[in-house]
């Protein structure tokens, strides 16, 4: 019967040590390490989003934009309906998108940005130059096909 009681002893010495850990409070060192790790996580979806708002695409970005209205909802949805909810998923603040998401009533991040579609005054003529030299260089190659 001995070595069944020794075996015993040593079960009932472990359960204690678990319920002592399980009703004991949590070191102080674990908190700090947990509240820190929540504020890392809350800038770091922060920038995430501006990357979004950027350009930039996440494999979260990529989900956000399949997922859909609930089926109930979807069902009584009409094609422009449907359309306009699938432009309000994606990231971009700007241009068409930024216009149907307002009228949806989604409140953008940047009331201005939208504004800047054809980009910086300052710039046009830039771009206006940059736009010029692609036509030629299109210009170029269709006629290097064609002969």
């Amino acid at each position: 019967m001995q070595p069944l009681r020794d075996k015993l002893q040593i079960i009932q010495k472990a359960n204690e040590r678990d319920y002592g850990r399980l009703y004991s409070d949590y070191p102080p060192s674990l908190l700090l390490g947990g509240i820190r790790a929540r504020r890392q996580k809350v800038r770091y979806k922060t920038r995430q989003y501006a990357r979004e708002r950027v350009g930039e695409v996440f494999p979260s970005t990529l989900a956000r934009m399949r997922q859909g209205p609930p089926a109930h909802v979807l069902a009584k949805m009409t094609p422009e309906e449907r359309r306009a909810d699938k432009i309000v998923r994606s990231p971009s603040e700007v241009g068409y998108t930024a216009t149907v998401k307002m009228k949806m009533g989604r409140k953008l991040k940047d009331g201005e940005t939208w504004k800047m579609e054809d980009g910086r005054e300052e710039e046009w003529e830039r771009l206006e130059r940059l736009e010029g030299e692609v036509r030629e260089e299109n210009m170029r190659r269709r006629s290097l096909e064609g002969a």
